[in-house]
């Protein structure tokens, strides 16, 4: 059966930013018979020796396989490339062709019986990834008894990999009593109906509707749709049997040190492994499927790890305990696993990590401007009893259909009064924007630190001299200009400082503020008068002249529930009768540094 065919649109603007001949490979993901392209990367040469894409499939969460080719100009030779890749091709009979053209149009076809046949295509939005998308996230410790030599290294990694595939393992999913078992009679699901789907598991670990913050006259639930602003993530423990004799063990421990097995002469080394991998399932995958997936997912992170282990005896002629780091780059849009050494102080280590991050931006085809595959680029789930708002703006529907759209470029906290058990209630908004853009700075890697409090940025400004010594402590406002001066001491970046004389004269700011979220990308913080809030975006009509801003409210004193937030406007577009015409304005635009 031909399959329905998906393009996600961040594969479609990372087309549009390619501007030469060149060709690559599609990754994507299969379910219910339809195929839905997620990613691509990029090939050095248009030859089909040039061929690379096995040495970046293990980096993807697991589900998300090979799927197709992409061309950018003349496809003389689609043909000769499909069947090239054709036999790693497992998750459709039909591998994708898109090619696109001078003009930047993409084309869609299906490889079907040695020829090309045209597809339509529909656009997966990252709302529609993430309503319709949930991931398992399995961390387990094992060890590897190895030599350090390159025949070595993959002998034993493949027995550890036959071992854990031999069904000797289960899998229990945090938060449920549900445990997935494997075996020769096939793979079982206690607590929960085996043909049940990927929705029913989430929903034994999650809170539902309840908690979106809608509630109708008398106190009863409204049923109301709230567009997700993340993914879910279900913490998976892996259980492996010993022996026959002993229990299933709970492989959560970790290690840090390579160790020497001397005994009986033995040259073997015993090196800690910290699994960490990913899976991406579709809401109807049926749990049944969950075990074999859980299974490979192991198996996907013991190649990435033991292709980190190969790099590093070239490299560095020895061994190092590694690390698994999921990022998720906003300009790819979904997440991708590298394995770094944990060890910091490793001699050459700083070279190791540039060459790595630089074959990364290359097959990507991204500028080596920016970071996105450092070890600070790191994924930060959501941990214990968190409940921080993230990127809440993408759940907002954008005002003007023939404006110029420009937003902010990656992820961020909401931050606002009464957070954290603090009452700032009447003073702390621009504390509280402050923290926001600082959180943006972590979450995109450029620093790593806490997000700082109330008095955290109070002595800071007292310390420079900027406030006198009963500023600690007091519940006195701060500005555009102390929220600069804290970016710089916090997270280590410059802003800069665009002074308006009044609400009106922002009007006239369309297509700065247009270039500052397309060239920069970071929230704005904006003070005026006794308030301060901060944008998120703008959507500017060059032809009208029609400005609507994107404004994330610090004055918003609830609980962090989406729906709450988004149905009161405190996350929302504004227009231009938003800004007091009596007051002035300062506009703090953090720049990024140019770092990779």
């Amino acid at each position: 059966m031909t399959p329905k065919l998906k393009i996600s649109e961040f594969v479609l603007k990372r087309i549009s930013l390619v501007n030469s001949q060149c060709s690559g490979e599609l990754f994507g993901i299969m379910c219910r018979g339809t195929l839905t392209v997620l990613g691509f990367i990029l090939e050095e040469k248009e030859t089909l020796s040039a061929l690379n894409y096995s040495k970046v499939q293990n980096n993807f969460p697991t589900e998300i396989d090979l799927c197709g080719l992409i061309k950018f100009g003349p496809c003389t030779d689609a043909e000769a490339h499909l069947n090239e890749i054709l036999q790693d091709v497992d998750i459709t009979d039909n591998p994708v062709l898109l090619n696109v053209d001078a003009d930047g149009e993409v084309k869609a076809s299906l490889f079907k019986h040695g020829q090309l046949e045209a597809i339509e295509f529909e656009v997966e939005s990252e709302a529609d990834l993430m309503r319709n998308y949930v991931f398992l996230r399995l961390q387990c410790s094992l060890e590897l008894f190895c030599e350090q030599n390159e025949k070595s290294i993959p002998q034993s990694a493949t027995i550890l990999r036959k071992r854990l595939a031999s069904g000797n393992v289960a899998f229990a999913v945090s938060g449920t009593e549900v445990i997935m078992n494997g075996g020769s009679s096939g793979s079982q699901v206690i607590g929960l109906d085996a043909e049940a789907s990927m929705e029913a598991l989430l929903a034994r670990t999650v809170k539902t509707v309840e908690d979106d913050g809608f509630v109708s006259r008398g106190g009863k639930k409204k049923s109301t749709i709230v567009t997700p602003t993340e993914y879910p993530v279900l913490d998976v423990t892996m259980m492996i049997k010993k022996s026959k004799d002993t229990q299933d063990e709970k492989l959560t421990r970790e290690a840090c040190n390579v160790t020497i097995d001397s005994k009986n002469g033995s040259n073997k080394i015993q090196i800690p492994l910290q699994v960490d991998v990913l899976s991406m399932l579709h809401r109807e995958t049926k749990v049944n499927l969950c075990y074999d997936i859980l299974v490979e997912s192991v198996c996907r992170s013991l190649r990435l790890l033991e292709s980190s282990f190969l790099d590093q005896l070239t490299f560095f002629k020895q061994l190092y305990v590694s690390k698994c780091y999921h990022l998720l780059p906003d300009v790819l849009g979904h997440f991708l696993t590298c394995v770094y050494p944990v060890r910091e102080t490793a001699e050459g280590e700083d070279q190791y990590l540039i060459e790595k991050r630089t074959s990364l931006h290359e097959q990507f085809g991204l500028r080596k401007n920016r970071p996105y595959f450092r070890k600070a680029n790191a994924f930060r789930f959501r941990e214990g009893g968190s409940k921080l708002l993230f990127n809440p703006h993408v759940g907002v529907k954008r005002q003007l259909t023939e404006g110029r759209l420009s937003l902010v470029q990656g992820r961020y906290s909401y931050h606002h009064y009464m957070q954290d058990g603090f009452n700032d209630d009447g003073w702390g908004c621009a504390y509280r924007s402050l923290q926001t853009l600082v959180s943006w700075f972590i979450l995109q890697g450029y620093a790593n630190v806490q997000i700082p409090t109330h008095q955290d940025i109070q002595k800071y400004l007292v310390r420079v001299g900027d406030k006198p010594k009963s500023f600690v402590d007091s519940r006195q406002w701060i500005g555009s200009t102390e929220v600069s001066m804290c970016l710089n001491e916090f997270v280590g970046v410059d802003s800069r400082i665009m002074h308006v004389s009044s609400g009106e004269e922002l009007a006239s700011k369309g297509s700065e503020l247009a270039y500052h979220f397309e060239t920069q990308g970071t929230p704005i913080m904006i003070g005026g008068g006794v308030l301060a809030h901060t944008i998120l975006g703008v959507d500017f009509d060059r032809n009208t002249g029609d400005l609507k801003f994107l404004i994330l409210d610090p004055h918003y004193t609830g609980a962090d529930e989406i729906g709450t937030v988004l149905a009161k406007g405190w996350c929302g577009w504004k227009g231009v009768e938003f800004w007091d015409k009596k007051a002035y304005y300062n506009l703090c635009m953090p720049q990024r540094p140019p770092v990779f």
